[in-house]
């Protein structure tokens, strides 16, 4: 897909209230890959969409962070894998 870029999207929020506000407008956007982090395919509009409706969320007890993957780094692997991975090159696997 041209012009779109993969996001990882964290967030560490108190109120039980907030968290699941966002927690609803990510999975509109991506999936879960951990409690407080989600994976999202985005193009430039798609992120500007992500942004605005969790600003319009209004977290005030905690904060969310939007980190851009980048794929061009070779990932290190710790402790033995036997066979080859679908993430090979695009996951740290620890």
């Amino acid at each position: 897909m041209s012009g779109t870029s993969d996001y990882a999207v964290v967030y560490d929020i108190t109120c039980d209230r907030e968290r699941t506000r966002v927690d609803r407008v990510l999975k509109g956007f991506g999936f879960r890959v951990q409690k407080s982090v989600f994976e999202c395919r985005l193009n430039r509009r798609g992120k500007e969409e992500l942004v605005r409706k969790l600003e319009a969320v209004g977290v005030k007890t905690g904060f969310i962070k939007i980190y851009r993957l980048e794929y061009t780094f070779r990932g290190v692997v710790i402790g033995e894998r036997k066979d080859k991975d679908v993430d090979d090159g695009n996951a740290f696997i620890i």
